[in-house]
C-alpha cells in the first residue's frame, strides 16, 4: 500500500510540473528562497547542515582526513578571499573555469561548453543570486537528475589553501559562480573527491537533460565536420580527449602540447581560404587555461600569415585564455573520441531542425515478475528471445 502511494504521489507530483526546469525538485528538502530569507531575517550567513564545510566533504580517499592533500585547507567565504567579490561579471565566459588541484577536467569542460549557451547556462545558474542584494551566503543550482530537475542549495564556504581556491576558479579570482557550481555538483555526488575522474558526456547529460552521441575519431564519418559544425550551431555541447593505452599515460603532454586523457570542450569551427583553397579549423580550449597546441594553425604558427588579415583578426580575437586552433584534419588525427550533447534529438546530420516531445516512464525491477538480468537468462524474471 505504501508503494502504491507513493506512486501516486510522484505521478501527482509530476501532473503539477515538479521535476520540470519552472518548478525543480528541493534537492535533501531543501528550499533556497525559504532558506535565504531566514538567513536575512535572523541576519546570519547559512551554513548548510547536509553539505557541512568538513573533512567527509572533501572527500574518502585521496581528500580524505588524513591524507597530506588535505592539510592546511581552510573553507572560506568570497568575501573573505577578495574585496569584492562577483557571482558573475561581464557574463559568464570560459575564463572563469580554470582547473585546481581536483581531476575533475571532465567536469570542467562540460561547464566551460555550457557557457557557450546562454540559454542552457542560465538553467543550471539561475540568476537570482549575487554578493551585493540579499546577499546570504547561500546559492542555489540546477541539475537534470534521473529525469526530473533538481535545486541544489549550498554555502558559500569553499576549501582554500594560502588564501586561493583549492579547486574550480576563475581567471582573475573574484568570480565565483564556477567554484560554487562545482561545489554543488560535488555536494549532489557525496564530496569533492567523488569527481575525480568521470566523463564529460556525463556532465553534458546532467545539465541538460539531453540526449548524447560518441564519435570514433579513428572511424568517422564522411559528415564529420558538418555535424560539429551544426551541433555548435543548434547549442550542442561538444568535447574530445585522447585515450591512453595505460594508466602511466594519463596526463602526459605530447611532443605538440596536447594533454593524454585529457577532456577538451569543443568551442568552434570555421572555414578559412588558406593560399587559395578552403582549410577547415576546429577550436579546442583545455580546462588547465593553459598548455596549448603548438602545431599547425596554433598561437603565431606561419598558417595565419596565408589568410585574409581581417579573418585572421576575427579568428584570434575569438580565442581566449587555453584555447587555440588546429586544422581538422590534425583533430582527427590527434583526437580519440568526440562526445556531442544535444538538447534535443534531432538528426545531427541532417540540415532541417524538428521539434520534439518527451515521455517519462516510471517503473522497476521487481524480482520473479519484471524483465531483467541477462537476454539468454531463463529463470523467473528473465528475458529471452522467445519472449
Amino acid at each position: 500500500m505504501a508503494a502504491l502511494a507513493a506512486r501516486v504521489s510522484k505521478r501527482w507530483a509530476a501532473a503539477e510540473g515538479l521535476g520540470s526546469n519552472q518548478k525543480a525538485v528541493k534537492y535533501l528538502g531543501q528550499d533556497f528562497k525559504t532558506l535565504r530569507q531566514q538567513c536575512l531575517d535572523l541576519g546570519v550567513l547559512f551554513k548548510d547542515p547536509e553539505f557541512p564545510a568538513c573533512p567527509s566533504a572533501l572527500g574518502y580517499k585521496d581528500l580524505g582526513p588524513c591524507s597530506p592533500q588535505t592539510q592546511g585547507i581552510v573553507w572560506k567565504r568570497p568575501p573573505e578571499l577578495c574585496a569584492s567579490p562577483q557571482f558573475i561579471a561581464g557574463g559568464a565566459t570560459r575564463t572563469d573555469i580554470c582547473q585546481g588541484s581536483l581531476g575533475d577536467c571532465w567536469l570542467l569542460a562540460a561547464i566551460a561548453s555550457l557557457t557557450l549557451n546562454e540559454e542552457l547556462l542560465y538553467r543550471v545558474v539561475p540568476r537570482d543570486q549575487d554578493f551585493q542584494q540579499n546577499y546570504a551566503g547561500i546559492f542555489h543550482f540546477q541539475f537534470w537528475q534521473r529525469g526530473e530537475w533538481v535545486d541544489v542549495v549550498v554555502d558559500d564556504r569553499l576549501p582554500a589553501k594560502d588564501g586561493e581556491l583549492l579547486f574550480l576558479h576563475s581567471e582573475e579570482g573574484s568570480e565565483f559562480w564556477s567554484a560554487l557550481l562545482e561545489k554543488a555538483y560535488a555536494k549532489l555526488n557525496g564530496s569533492y573527491e567523488a569527481l575525480t575522474g568521470g566523463s564529460t558526456m556525463e556532465g553534458f547529460e546532467d545539465f541538460t537533460g539531453g540526449i548524447s552521441e560518441f564519435f570514433d575519431l579513428k572511424k568517422p564519418p564522411a559528415s564529420l565536420y558538418q555535424i560539429v559544425r551544426k551541433a555548435l550551431r543548434v547549442g550542442s555541447l561538444l568535447a574530445c580527449s585522447i585515450d591512453v593505452s595505460s594508466a602511466a599515460e594519463t596526463e602526459a603532454i605530447t611532443s605538440q602540447k596536447l594533454v593524454k586523457s585529457h577532456a577538451y570542450s569543443v568551442t568552434g569551427v570555421e572555414e578559412v581560404d588558406f593560399r587559395g583553397r578552403p582549410e577547415r579549423l576546429i577550436r579546442l580550449r583545455n580546462p588547465w587555461g593553459e598548455v596549448e597546441w603548438t602545431g599547425a594553425w596554433s598561437d603565431n604558427a606561419p598558417e595565419w600569415n596565408y589568410i585574409d588579415p581581417r579573418q585572421k583578426e576575427e579568428l584570434d580575437k575569438k580565442a581566449e585564455d587555453g584555447e587555440f586552433w588546429m586544422s581538422f584534419s590534425d583533430f582527427l588525427r590527434q583526437f580519440s573520441r568526440l562526445e556531442i550533447c544535444s538538447p534535443s534529438p534531432d538528426s545531427l546530420s541532417s540540415e532541417e531542425v524538428h521539434k520534439w516531445g518527451l515521455v517519462l516512464f516510471n517503473g522497476r525491477w521487481t524480482r520473479g515478475c519484471a524483465a531483467g538480468g541477462r537476454q539468454n537468462f531463463p529463470g523467473p524474471g528473465g528475458w529471452h528471445p522467445s519472449q
